[in-house]
């Protein structure tokens, strides 16, 4: 039979452990978050908001749903390679191989095609997460783009992303709601 003391003793050494990750995962995360902002610089998205906005609330969408530091720097780093000239090595360095995979297989090459896109992001929990949540940011403020524009991504998002995220199809009937009323 375990004593009080040792019960107490591992419960303290549990706590120290949890308390030493939660640091590592913010200042891993606040460095993150300043390469990213570093290399989107002065980008901007299309309703003229800095482009580091977008980043920024996919990775809170992840974290206000409870997905782990990982999911969440992925989320920060998902346009990077794509958007910027972050390279692979700087990502490594900063956040590791897994979260270097995750955004690869996010990153849409010149000429992509759609289905093979999709579906090289599927099987990966961490990509699939992202860009769940990141289509869901970009019908959140599509708003901001022309009705052309909105219509296209309506489109999109119902022949390729419904799956992605339960609240998806809410948000495309919404878009499509302020389509009809524009």
């Amino acid at each position: 039979m375990v004593n009080t003391k040792e019960k107490e003793d591992s419960f303290m050494e549990e706590m120290r452990t949890k308390e030493k990750q939660i640091v590592y995962d913010q200042a891993l995360y606040e460095k993150a978050y300043e390469f990213a902002k570093e290399k989107h610089g002065t980008q901007k998205r299309i309703g003229g908001a800095p482009y580091i906005t977008h980043p920024l609330a996919v990775a809170d969408i992840l974290k206000k749903e409870g997905y782990d530091i990982e999911y969440q720097i992925v989320a920060l780093f998902h346009d990077l390679l794509e958007d910027t000239d972050a390279t692979e090595d700087e990502i490594r360095s900063i956040a590791g191989e897994e979260v270097l995979q995750a955004v690869k297989l996010l990153t849409k090459e010149k000429g992509y095609d759609m289905q093979t896109y999709v579906n090289r992001i599927r099987p990966n929990p961490i990509a699939y997460a992202v860009k769940g949540a990141d289509r869901l940011h970009n019908l959140r403020t599509a708003f901001c783009t022309s009705k052309h524009f909105r219509q296209k991504y309506i489109t999109e998002t119902e022949t390729w992303y419904l799956s992605f995220r339960p609240d998806i199809p809410a948000e495309v009937e919404k878009l499509k709601q302020t389509l009809e009323r524009v």
